[in-house]
């Protein structure tokens, strides 16, 4: 089990801000969806450093990031 960030997509698609994804460490991990204006997530690629949590949460005050427990079998 590990933690992998999670987009709520329709809190995300108000803002439409980017900004997690340019803070992303990770490449390909953090991506934006220009037709649906909302970041998604490469589950695969996440390694849990939260970074976009803090970046939308304490930073922006918007709440559209959490991380969520991930199993092998997810």
């Amino acid at each position: 089990m590990y933690y992998v960030a999670e987009v709520n997509e329709s809190e995300c698609a108000k803002y439409n801000c980017k900004q997690c994804v340019l803070f992303c460490p990770e490449p390909n991990t953090l991506m934006y969806h220009n037709t649906k204006h909302t970041a998604w997530v490469n589950y695969s690629r996440c390694k849990g450093c939260a970074i976009c949590v803090y970046v939308c949460s304490d930073l922006l005050k918007r709440n559209c990031i959490q991380m969520v427990m991930m199993t092998t079998g997810d």
